[in-house]
C-alpha cells in the first residue's frame, strides 16, 4: 500500500492527530513524509512494539524499559526536526522554522521597515492638520497592511482601492499621462527649494522602489515568477506615493 499526502490531508482535515498508525510494509510518498514532519506527527507501525532499552536496577538485575520518543516542537522547511528553537531561526508558519537570513525574512523585514517609515511620516504630517493628505496616506498604510496579510496567509491580493477611490489600473493610467491630471505634469526635480513634505514623500517613494527589488529577489527565481499579484502591488507602490507628491505640488491638498 502507498500512502500519499492527499490521503493524509483528508484524514487530518476530518480530525487532527499527533500520531498516525500504518500497516507494516506501507510505503509513504516523499510529500507524505514531509507533511508528517511539518505537522510534527509521529508515525507508528501497527503491531510493532516500541523499542526497549536494558539497564540494571540497584540489585544488579536487568530490566527492560520502553523507549518513548519525544515529539519535536519545531520542523524546518526541509523536514528536519528541532526540540528547541535555534536563535538564528524564526517561526514562519505554525511550528515551521526558517533561517533569519532567508529571502522571505529579508522581504518581511523590508516591508515592516517601510511601514514604520510611512507611519512616522504620517504622524509628522498629521501635526499640520492637512486632513486631505493624511486621508491619502492612510490608504497607502492600509494597502501595505493588506499586502502583509496576503503574503503571510497566502491569499490573493485583489480589488485594492487607493487615494480617492483609485484602482491599481487607475494609478498606472495617471502615471502614464500625468499631464492630463496635473497642470504641471511630471515633477522634474526635487531640490533644496522643495517643500519639506515633498522631501519626506520622495524618500518614501525611493524606499518603495527598494522594497520592490527585495520582492522581486524573493518571488522571481530563474525567470520563474510567483505571486504576480504581490509583485504588481509592490510595483505600483512607488507610483502611488509619486501621485501624492504630484497632488501636493499641484496644490490639491490646500
Amino acid at each position: 500500500m502507498v500512502l500519499s499526502e492527499d490521503i493524509l490531508k483528508i484524514k487530518y482535515r476530518k480530525e487532527a492527530f499527533d500520531i498516525f498508525e500504518i500497516e507494516k510494509g506501507t510505503l509513504l510518498t516523499p510529500s507524505a513524509k514531509q507533511f508528517l514532519n511539518e505537522k510534527g506527527i509521529r508515525l507508528v507501525i501497527k503491531d510493532e512494539e516500541a523499542p526497549v532499552s536494558t539497564k540494571q536496577n540497584e540489585f544488579g538485575e536487568e530490566t527492560e524499559e520502553k523507549i518513548i520518543y519525544e515529539k519535536p516542537k519545531y520542523v524546518g522547511k526541509n523536514g528536519e526536526c528541532y526540540f528547541e528553537k535555534p536563535e538564528y531561526m524564526t517561526v514562519v508558519d505554525g511550528n515551521v522554522l526558517i533561517s533569519k537570513n532567508s529571502k522571505l525574512i529579508s522581504l518581511r523585514g523590508k516591508i515592516d521597515t517601510f511601514l514604520a517609515e510611512l507611519l512616522l511620516n504620517a504622524k509628522e504630517i498629521e501635526q499640520s492638520s492637512n486632513n486631505k493628505l493624511i486621508k491619502d496616506i492612510e490608504t497607502v498604510i492600509k494597502f501595505i497592511q493588506n499586502i502583509i496579510v496576503a503574503e503571510k496567509l497566502d491569499k490573493i491580493l485583489e480589488n485594492q482601492i487607493l487615494l480617492d477611490s483609485k484602482t491599481i489600473k487607475d494609478i498606472k493610467e495617471i502615471i502614464d499621462n500625468p499631464k492630463e491630471y496635473f497642470k504641471k505634469g511630471h515633477l522634474l526635480e526635487v531640490s533644496l527649494n522643495s517643500d519639506l513634505t515633498i522631501h519626506k514623500l520622495n524618500r518614501l517613494r525611493f524606499l518603495a522602489r527598494e522594497l520592490e527589488i527585495q520582492a522581486i529577489d524573493y518571488f522571481v527565481e530563474d525567470y520563474k515568477v510567483n505571486r504576480k499579484d504581490l509583485l504588481e502591488a509592490f510595483n505600483v507602490l512607488s507610483d502611488v506615493i509619486y501621485i501624492i507628491i504630484l497632488k501636493y505640488d499641484n496644490g490639491d491638498y490646500r
